[in-house]
């Protein structure tokens, strides 16, 4: 809700109250999920440019230039609060408002991903919200022929009120049919089309911008409702439309319906807009004007379209079956004006508009100080016991019940099924492309700073351990009431933290999204979620390179552990499952030894030496060897007593979390070679042990055979949602 201090902001600028429909469409663009008011004073510190980012953060989606004259994009968005209270319709309008972003530059749509966050899924209403989410992303992406080719999920009892749905879209476009999302021309025309404008999603940026309360059911209006089928008709259309190079600007309606979508596009042009309500094409015919422009209903496109074209364009709309309207013009005089029937309802100016509000105060509160005291530590009185406990936590277990439902091979693009490191996609000019989302929010609950640049690394690692080169990155603050100074103040370490590793790995951030509020009051208590900053990256392979897996290969090949290991257990799933606490100082961040690890993959991995590798990373060892070895025939069979760092017990040794450590699994006679490029770029090594026939974990003082492991594996999650 717009608040005091902005309305009489609003009156001085304007020398009037504003009417019933300007309060509206200020309340929209003022809000926090458009304006980014509390958040985007903070931007500078990310590195969001590079010779290969053809367009960067501000439009629909980033571009970034993959050879041979095509540009992939990627765009990332939170439908939070509308999966909360509605989570088949918020995860299905969730990705319906993701391809559109990504399609509203010209790309085609070829992959989505999803990152969930839930409470336990032991708790009836969670395992709902998880069910129902997920079955929103299915039947909406497979509805619309757009693969699932990664995400994450994660379970917290601090998630129990607002869960989180984060997705993401990637496509890809012609250098030369790129739309770009502005209108420059005075005179063209705006010509809307897709589905038609109904009451729902109205206002719900401002519904986004709030605190849940104990009822719910007085948001529920504000959540939008899909129509895959409507979608995959603007799809197509559109595809002819930019084939025939008809639009001179796009965007889609999304976050603020008309009031979004025309403003955005005026402020980028340097122009202003006119529009003529009642021309626009309704689903309910009683609709008031300060309704249908503030209204998100979804699957609907605004175009700018020049004289000369219009007709052809009402032409293709009209061959498929589209509801359009011809509902404006493009101005000069920087203002937009919303006409009813003749008469003015809004006249406002988009420099007020757009990004006109006054910036509020925030306070930074201080982030309470952790101890490295690891008292609570105590080795495990059974190992076997212990390690299948951790390998069937619901945080650590199989995710087949969720990535089983996704359609993953529809566009016959997809290079490496669901579960692996990241998913792999093939672009039309035959280069592949990796992508991977992370984020470890018990490390950034203890750390925020620390515990993002330390996620992004791991989502870094997965990347370079299949033998991707990252190339760019998009990301999703997800964070709790900004008013609140140690809600503000996990927010600004959080970006600090993914500044710090944007520019010490020269990684430009080219798209993403922030999505506050992400608290309730229950009962008279808030309750606040972990800080949440999700990251994707992107890699590029070498041409003709095949990604490398996780799996083991073949028996009888060396197991290396490239990197230190230090007790990190502070913040790790071994203290979570063994104490029920989050507490400690997590592990460091370190970017120049996660750089000299890194350089030994990508090294060992142009030079063809490794059979198999996986990221070192929640777990520690223990985890990481028996995926490795989940997704083969065969088994393993360790020493762990000479293990580089400090780590002096067993438990230690398996379960810590020390970033910048990879495990590689190479062929005896390729041994020489990859040890002469540990020493090369100064990394620390040791050999961990052997595959083996035997599909038996091994971890000399205990075993586990692997048939009773992935027994544990594949039913953590299950056994709450079947």
């Amino acid at each position: 809700m717009i608040t005091k201090e902005e309305l009489e902001h609003a009156k001085t600028v304007l020398g009037r109250d504003p009417t019933e429909t300007e309060l509206g469409m200020l309340d929209v663009l003022w809000s926090e999920h458009c304006s980014y008011k509390s958040s985007k004073r903070w931007f500078y510190l990310f590195k969001t440019e590079g010779e290969k980012v053809a367009l960067g953060i501000g439009e629909g989606a980033g571009l970034v230039d993959i050879g041979e004259g095509y540009l992939a994009g990627v765009a990332m968005e939170s439908h939070n609060h509308p999966s909360q209270i509605d989570p088949y319709n918020g995860a299905a309008t969730g990705v319906g408002g993701i391809i559109r972003d990504v399609i509203s530059q010209g790309c085609k749509a070829v992959g989505l991903m999803n990152c969930l966050r839930f409470g336990h899924p032991s708790k009836p209403h969670n395992a709902y919200l998880l069910e129902n989410v997920v079955r929103g992303i299915s039947e909406y992406g497979n509805s619309v022929g757009i693969p699932v080719v990664g995400g994450e999920l994660e379970f917290d009892d601090s998630y129990d009120e607002n869960c989180l749905v984060n997705v993401v879209c990637v496509g890809w476009v012609k250098q030369e049919e790129v739309v770009r999302s502005s209108a420059k021309t005075p005179g063209h025309h705006l010509v809307m089309f897709g589905s038609t404008t109904g009451r729902d999603g109205i206002a719900g940026v401002r519904f986004a911008s709030e605190t849940f309360s104990d009822e719910e059911e007085e948001n529920r209006g504000a959540v939008q409702i899909g129509d895959p089928l409507s979608k995959k008709i603007v799809i197509d259309t559109l595809q002819e439309l930019i084939e025939e190079k008809l639009l001179e600007g796009l965007q889609d309606f999304g976050g603020g319906g008309m009031t979004s979508a025309a403003g955005e596009l005026a402020r980028a042009g340097g122009t202003g807009v006119e529009i003529d309500l009642d021309k626009v094409p309704l689903r309910e015919v009683d609709m008031k004007p300060s309704e249908i422009v503030i209204s998100e209903s979804q699957e609907r496109m605004l175009a700018i379209v020049s004289p000369n074209n219009l007709q052809r364009v009402k032409l293709l709309l009209e061959k498929n079956g589209t509801p359009y309207g011809v509902i404006g013009k493009v101005t000069d005089d920087g203002h937009y004006t919303a006409n009813w029937y003749g008469e003015v309802q809004a006249r406002l100016p988009i420099s007020l508009l757009v990004e006109g509000f006054p910036e509020p105060e925030r306070i930074e509160g201080k982030i309470p100080a952790q101890t490295e005291s690891m008292a609570w530590f105590k080795e495990p009185e059974d190992y076997k016991k212990n390690l299948l406990e951790i390998l069937g936590s619901v945080n650590i277990c199989d995710r087949s019940w969720v990535y089983s439902q996704y359609d993953q091979h529809v566009q016959s693009n997809t290079v490496v099924d669901l579960g692996e490191n990241g998913g792999v996609l093939e672009f039309p000019n035959g280069r592949k492309l990796a992508f991977t989302s992370d984020c470890n929010s018990f490390w950034c609950l203890l750390d925020p700073q620390q515990g993002t640049a330390n996620s992004a690394c791991e989502s870094l690692r997965n990347l370079v351990a299949m033998g991707a080169t990252p190339l760019f990155i998009a990301d999703c603050l997800n964070f709790g009431n900004p008013e609140r100074p140690e809600s503000y103040g996990q927010l600004v370490e959080s970006m600090r933290g993914l500044g710090r590793f944007s520019n010490d790995f020269n990684i430009p951030i080219v798209g993403g999204n922030v999505s506050l509020y992400n608290e309730a009051v229950v009962d008279g208590e808030t309750k606040r979620i972990n800080p949440t900053p999700q990251i994707m990256i992107a890699g590029i392979f070498e041409k003709g390179f095949t990604p490398v897996r996780r799996n083991l290969i073949a028996p009888w090949a060396n197991i290396f552990l490239v990197g230190e290991t230090f007790p990190d257990l502070n913040g790790s799933e071994y203290q979570r499952v063994t104490t029920g606490q989050v507490k400690g100082v997590p592990p460091k961040y370190k970017p120049e030894v996660e750089k000299r690890s890194m350089r030994v993959i990508q090294e060992a991995h142009q030079k063809g030496l490794i059979r198999s590798c996986n990221n070192v990373g929640r777990g520690g060892i223990a985890i990481a060897l028996m995926k490795m070895a989940l997704r083969s025939e065969h088994g393993f069979k360790l020493n762990l007593e000479d293990i580089p760092g400090t780590a002096n017990s067993l438990a230690q040794r398996l379960y810590s979390e020390t970033s910048g450590r990879y495990l590689a699994e190479v062929m005896e006679s390729n041994q020489p070679e990859f040890l002469a490029i540990v020493e090369k770029h100064g990394s620390s090594v040791c050999e961990l042990g052997l595959t083996v026939q035997e599909p038996v974990a091994d971890f000399g003082v205990f075993t586990i055979p692997m048939d009773e492991a992935r027994q544990v594996f594949s039913n953590g999650l299950k056994q709450f949602m079947e």
